[in-house]
């Protein structure tokens, strides 16, 4: 499907691709069965739209530079995410 979007709208294939693949990719292989119940319907129907985590601004995607950390807090049951400077700031995808 991704292939025919292109042929129409270059941009509507990117999307697709990101929501379908990067997105709901991840949810269905390294989600669990509760992310599965909660999230997979609402991403096939577009219910849901995802986003992708793409670069840092001063990194690219050299991962071995980045900056930015995730902690997961047992106290609150959360992420805590560090970007420590301006140039570990986030770029996104939709």
């Amino acid at each position: 499907a991704h292939e025919l979007a292109a042929v129409v709208d270059g941009s509507m294939a990117t999307k697709m691709t990101v929501q379908f693949n990067l997105f709901g990719g991840t949810v269905l292989k390294l989600g669990t069965e509760r992310h599965h119940e909660k999230l997979l319907k609402g991403i096939d129907s577009l219910e849901d739209v995802g986003c992708f985590g793409l670069t840092e601004l001063g990194y690219g995607n050299n991962a071995v530079q980045m900056e930015t950390t995730a902690t997961y807090d047992d106290k609150t049951n959360e992420f805590i995410v560090n970007t420590p400077s301006t140039v570990a700031q986030k770029y996104w995808i939709t």
